[in-house]
């Protein structure tokens, strides 16, 4: 987490991250010595079962260390400023001024503990959101009107209109929560200017 005079900037989890990668490309070298182990150089009888079970693990590791990658890359970040705060993800910029959040919690997010959020004008807050061109996924939330529609389901389903998963972000969701309340009370800003 960084703090400047405008904002307190919380960064994404690359320490997470990084350990992530690091242990998919450890597994890469591995299946590539069973395709070799399978295919025994040198002897006439090949061992399809190892073959394909190295094979299969070459493709899915290289494929999940693209997707640690990719989430490196990507631009999760949390910006706290004095009137609002700023949620940047992969697909979309939600600006959310303090006075429209409703709720501040620790929930379940994504079967993990994470910050959720609950607004006031679900409506107005959307409309204000930026969206960016591309989409990795096909369900990903790249216009209003679905976004809209996905934060009232779960609000519906699980009480809340947004969460932000707790391995996402440098901080933990209890910490997140707590620095996000003193945020929108105004108290983090008169901590901030007492000496």
């Amino acid at each position: 987490m960084t703090q400047s005079q405008e904002a307190i900037i919380v960064h994404k989890n690359r320490t997470r991250a990084l350990w992530s990668l690091v242990i998919v490309v450890f597994f890469v070298p591995i299946s590539i010595w069973l395709v070799i182990l399978g295919l025994q150089p040198g002897r006439p009888d090949v061992s399809w079962s190892l073959v394909l079970f190295g094979a299969l693990g070459v493709v899915t590791f290289t494929g999940s260390a693209i997707l640690v990658i990719r989430t490196m890359r990507a631009p999760w970040r949390l910006e706290i400023h004095p009137a609002h705060l700023v949620f940047y993800t992969p697909t979309y910029d939600l600006t959310v001024p303090w006075d429209n959040i409703a709720g501040i919690a620790v929930d379940e997010v994504s079967r993990r503990l994470g910050c959720v959020l609950i607004f006031e004008d679900l409506a107005a807050l959307v409309q204000g959101a930026r969206f960016h061109s591309q989409a990795s996924r096909p369900d990903a939330v790249t216009n209003a009107r679905t976004m809209q529609a996905r934060m009232e389901e779960n609000l519906d389903a699980l009480g809340y209109h947004l969460g932000i998963p707790g391995r996402i972000l440098e901080m933990g969701p209890e910490e997140l929560a707590g620095l996000l309340a003193r945020a929108c009370t105004g108290q983090l800003w008169t901590e901030e200017a007492m000496p």
